[in-house]
């Protein structure tokens, strides 16, 4: 949130839905996907392009702390962890 004008007005910003994807572009095609949206609220696919309906739901205190979570686990799958 943020205020302009000694308090008179306030920015306001609320992202509703949130979609990062973590591309292999040799193949072109998806290998993570964190994403929010009804009825699942955050959560990461993390089978794909196998498995597309696969979800992990995921903790987070909002859209920072998700596209954290994203890049954590993207560096993941780069590395052959995931």
């Amino acid at each position: 949130m943020i205020t302009f004008a000694d308090g008179r007005f306030q920015a306001q910003v609320k992202v509703i839905e949130v979609r990062c994807v973590l591309l292999d572009l040799e193949w072109n095609l998806p290998r993570l996907l964190l994403d929010n949206h009804e009825p699942f609220g955050y959560h990461l696919h993390t089978k794909l392009p196998g498995d597309k309906n696969f979800r992990e739901s995921v903790e987070v205190s909002g859209y920072e702390d998700a596209v954290r979570l994203f890049i954590k686990e993207a560096r993941k799958v780069v590395e052959g962890e995931r």
